[in-house]
């Protein structure tokens, strides 16, 4: 006697499934679309700022121009008288420091410097005055050629700070007549 197998009808699923399982496919099929969930993440953000000081009026190569101007005055050829000036009553360029930080000046030997000491040139002829830079116008620091200075900030800070610079010139007495004059060249750093 063969058998016959009754066709049953597959039972019908519940709602609840066939809701989840439309819910799953299109949750898949969404995100192969590019739609996905929001994410989050960090990056650090961060600053320095570190001691430091300005001058007020550089220029695009970075040089502050003309400091100040050392000017001696104007005496007899026949004078032996020495003669003082002070670039901090004619300084031009603005410095602004930070407070405690050490700022160094340097001062070369100018256009004309001979056997260690600065000198000043006749505007015609071979002839000098030998004078002589101080931090200080008591005239007991001298200011050598290219020697570091340390010029420290007072602990406020400071704006307009004056560099120390202080000059001297002994005439001889028997000076050719006419304008003597000399250039030096000042670096900062910090």
């Amino acid at each position: 006697m063969a058998r016959t197998r009754a066709h049953r009808p597959h039972a019908p699923r519940p709602v609840g499934a066939r809701v989840a399982g439309s819910l799953l496919a299109v949750l898949l099929t969404t995100s192969s679309y590019g739609l996905q969930a929001e994410t989050q993440t960090t990056f650090p953000v961060s600053a320095t700022v570190v001691r430091g000081c300005a001058i007020d009026g550089l220029g695009s190569s970075g040089a502050a121009g003309v400091m100040a101007t050392l000017d001696f005055g104007t005496d007899s050829a026949l004078s032996s008288a020495v003669r003082t000036a002070d670039a901090g009553a004619a300084q031009v360029v603005t410095l602004r420091c930070t407070p405690g930080v050490v700022m160094r000046m340097r001062i070369d030997g100018g256009a004309h410097a001979a056997g260690g000491v600065r000198q000043l040139r006749h505007a015609s002829v071979d002839r000098r005055l030998p004078y002589r830079l101080y931090r200080d116008p008591a005239f007991a620091q001298e200011i050598a050629i290219d020697q570091a200075q340390a010029i420290t900030v007072p602990g406020t800070g400071a704006l307009g700070i004056v560099l120390p610079v202080h000059a001297r010139l002994a005439l001889p007495g028997n000076a050719l007549p006419g304008a003597y004059t000399d250039t030096v060249t000042v670096t900062l750093d910090w």
